[in-house]
Parts: C-alpha cells; structure tokens; sequence
C-alpha cells in the first residue's frame, strides 16, 4: 500500500474526545509532526494524543511561526511541507496533529496547500472547541432556518458589528486579543444574557462564563470562544 500523509484533528483538549479513527490512525503512522508554537515549547497537539502513540513512531516537533512576519512563515510552511513530501515519498506514512478540526483556523491548511498533489494524503475531522462547548453547556447552537456564522474576532470592527447586528446564532473565535472591545461590542448590542464564554474547553482548567460582562482579560486563556444565541438565555 502507498504511503500517505495524514491530518488529524485532535479535538479540543480533552483526550478521551479523539475520535476512534484517529487513534487508529496514529497507530500506523512511521512519523508524526507536530507543531510548535515556540521553539522548544510543548505542544498542545501532541499532549493530547501522546497516550495513542507507538513508541516505533519517530515524533518531529517542527515550530510554526505564530507571528504577522509573512515572511518567515513562508520559508517555515514551505521547508516542513518538504520535508513531509520526502518522507513519504520515501515509504513512510507521516501524519501531522492539530487542535480541533484540520479545516477550521489549522495551521494545517497551510502545509496542506503545500503539498502541490505530490503525495497522498487523508484529512481526519476532530471534534471543534465550539462544538463541545455547545454540547458541555446544553447551548443549542442553530436550530431551524437560521444560520451558523463562525467569525474571528481578528476581522475588521465593521465586519464584527454587522454580524452582532444581524445574525442570531454567532461563534466568536480568536477573542483574547482584542478581548475588551469584543465584550463592549456585545454589550452594546444588547447580547450579554444570550452569550457563553468558555477558556480552555475540555481541559482540566476550562472555565465557562455566563456573566461575560464581569469578565476581564486576565481571568482567560488564548484558547477562549464565545457562543451567541439570541433565541436563548443564559
């Protein structure tokens, strides 16, 4: 059988959530990558399924520059994406770990575009933060016609306002870095009884917050999503 290349979505944290599929999946790879947010720091990733992993399996912690230099995170996508070409084309099955789901804000994508269909390769899904936090709290997400918007709190001022305005079920990624503005925001339009707030979904320090407005930044992790309702309370 032809050596492939393999994505594997780790889910949010906790590790009894990683799918079936995918410890199976880690139990016959030959290399695992796993990404470095600093140099010599710990992975996440690599943390969580650490338990499913063959000792035969070779681990290369590779650092994924987590900056605005375009640059550099160029030069780094492109020398991991080619190393990861020569190891399978070598015969070896390779896989690479990422936090959640490999389709929603991974750094996988970013090696997956790289790949220019030089080898094989299979995506396998993970559970998403913000579906376990919907599930772990009982906060329906969407229901009927309405639709689910996912929106990075790094978007425009303009774009975020719109989408509290006129949207009723909403999914606030990446909020730690502009924390302060993305709470008066949802304040302003009135939202703070339909809004969770949870850090560190399914690790042992995950905290929810449902008084959002009593929250400060310093109370929560980098790794922190807001779920909105407006045809629920909180």
């Amino acid at each position: 059988m032809m050596a492939k290349f393999y994505g594997i979505g780790t889910g949010p944290g906790d590790s009894s959530l990683v799918t079936i599929k995918a410890v199976k999946t880690l139990e016959k790879l030959d290399i695992l990558v796993t990404p470095q947010p600093k140099e010599g720091g710990e992975s996440l990733a690599l943390s969580i399924v650490k338990e499913y992993i063959p000792e035969s399996v070779q681990i290369k912690e590779r650092h994924f520059p987590m900056n605005f230099n375009a640059e550099e995170k160029e030069v780094a996508w492109q020398s991991i994406a080619k190393e990861i070409i020569e190891d399978v084309k070598s015969g070896k099955n390779v896989g690479f770990v990422t936090l959640g789901d490999p389709m929603i804000y991974s750094t996988y994508v970013y090696i997956l575009n790289r790949l220019d269909d030089e080898i094989q390769v299979e995506t396998i899904p993970g559970i998403s933060s913000f579906s376990n936090i919907a599930s772990s709290n009982n906060f329906p997400l969407v229901m009927d016609r309405d639709p689910l918007v996912i929106l990075p709190c790094t978007a425009s001022e303009e774009k975020i306002d719109n989408t509290l305005a006129n949207h009723d079920c909403i999914v606030l990624m990446k909020v730690y870095k502009n924390f302060k503005s993305i709470i008066e925001k949802i304040k302003k339009h009135g939202l703070s009884k339909h809004a969770i707030l949870v850090s560190n979904s399914s690790l042992d320090s995950e905290t929810t917050y449902t008084n959002i407005e009593e929250v400060s930044k310093e109370q929560i992790s980098y790794f922190s999503t807001i779920l909105i309702n407006k045809n629920a309370n909180v």
